[in-house]
């Protein structure tokens, strides 16, 4: 890890992760995501949170030898007044390279979120999981999750 430089992703990062994301795209469909595949999707990612990034989004990156290898990507969003209208950490995105798996790197940018969400005193923090992707699993489950919740999709227009 000593070669490793963690840090908050500013808006010049945004193609680095938009390419870093679309490695993310490519192992999600392999476990067999169900939405369309999408031309540009890295780009149109990074759109959907450029305007908030730094007060409602966050991105932190890991760089080996100043290259991009590994980002969390994180949000604050607020549960419905139903559910008391409270602030709600969401980690939407981990990726590491491959050749960085297993050095701790994910374990550290999910520090960096916590901290963050620590201090933004959200009431809690959730992480969605492919099916499938058991080792994401295992992952969040060490780093102190619950399972809170299953989503079931069924898709009627593929097409679409």
């Amino acid at each position: 890890m000593d070669d490793i430089k963690l840090r908050e992703a500013t808006e010049a990062d945004l193609p680095a992760l938009a390419e870093l994301w679309s490695h993310l795209d490519v192992f999600h469909r392999s476990l067999g995501l169900s939405f369309p595949h999408t031309e540009g999707a890295g780009e149109k990612w990074t759109n959907s949170f450029a305007r908030t990034l730094g007060r409602f989004s966050f991105v932190w990156l890991a760089e080996k030898e100043g290259v991009p290898k590994a980002f969390l990507m994180a949000r604050v969003k607020q549960s419905p007044a139903f559910l008391g209208g409270v602030q709600v950490g969401e980690i939407s995105d981990l990726y590491v390279n491959e050749s960085l798996q297993g050095s701790g790197v994910g374990t550290k940018l999910t520090e960096l979120a916590m901290k963050k969400f620590s201090d933004l005193k959200v009431h809690s923090v959730e992480v969605q999981v492919l099916e499938g992707n058991e080792a994401g699993l295992g992952f969040w489950m060490k780093q102190g999750f619950n399972k809170d919740l299953t989503l079931v999709r069924k898709v009627v227009n593929p097409k679409s």
